[in-house]
């Protein structure tokens, strides 16, 4: 496929089957971000793939309870050489 012919076809999904993907199928995703540009050219990425409902529910309930202790306006307001939003 081609560059142009990609971005014509891309769609955006936002109703999910509930049917397991293949394991193979991730990995592929996976490998394709590892591709993908990065601002500094870091490469460092972690990949966490959950793939069952116990274990989407407990990091669900452990990134709430971090989110929860995230104090925005502190972090907004930590002095920076570069602007900082929450965009």
């Amino acid at each position: 496929m081609e560059f142009y012919e990609a971005i014509r076809k891309r769609r955006t999904v936002r109703e999910f089957l509930d049917k397991e993907v293949d394991f193979e199928a991730i990995k592929r995703i996976l490998e394709a971000g590892n591709l993908a540009p990065t601002w500094n050219h870091n490469r460092n990425w972690s990949y966490i793939v959950l793939r069952t409902d116990e274990e989407k529910e407990y990091a669900f309930e452990y990134a709430k309870k971090i989110a929860d202790k995230f104090d925005a306006e502190k972090f907004l307001n930590t002095p920076r050489p570069y602007p900082t939003t929450l965009a």
